[in-house]
């Protein structure tokens, strides 16, 4: 026996799939590039964050971006500043000893691109990116390796987000 869908069930059938799709956090982005003015510059990071900042050089790379030393720029050279990474928690859950199990962390930063005399000719742009962290009532070593590992993958995001931001430059 050959069941025929009808169309209003391959309507609710089509409709199922892009709510399951949409509600796992997918999202459609462009394979756009950074612009070409931004193709060459200058790196000032006050972002306090070793991981982050070599997160960011190896995302620049990535994307065809070649970081000069400050004495080999010219005066057309743009220069990216990264301000001071900022990290706050929010805490989610507690077990039964009411020791904190679980937070939420959100790691933000602000940077804009500006000229070899300090104008800014783009932005200040926020990047942010949260985790929730679990494994917070660990033994202290296991809590800190786990936090370690995030912070790592938190750094990576944030500088992925930043390259994505500059594809949308207005250069």
């Amino acid at each position: 026996m050959t069941i025929t869908l009808t169309q209003t069930i391959r309507l609710f059938l089509l409709a199922l799939l892009t709510m399951s799709v949409v509600a796992c956090g997918f999202h459609l982005r462009g394979n756009g590039s950074v612009p070409s003015k931004l193709k060459v510059l200058t790196l000032t990071s006050e972002s306090g964050s070793d991981s982050f900042d070599r997160a960011l050089r190896i995302a620049l790379g990535k994307a065809n971006v070649v970081i000069l030393d400050k004495n080999k720029a010219t005066k057309d050279t743009l220069d990216l500043k990264i301000n001071s990474i900022t990290t706050s928690d929010t805490e989610l859950a507690r077990d039964g000893n009411n020791d904190v199990s679980q937070i939420q962390r959100r790691l933000s930063s602000a940077y804009f691109i500006r000229q070899a005399d300090g104008k800014s000719v783009y932005g200040p742009r926020t990047i942010t990116t949260t985790k929730t962290l679990t494994n917070q009532n660990a033994e202290e070593s296991a809590k800190i390796s786990y936090n370690q590992a995030q912070a790592e993958s938190m750094s990576e995001d944030l500088a992925k987000q930043l390259i994505y931001d500059l594809t949308y430059a207005p250069f």
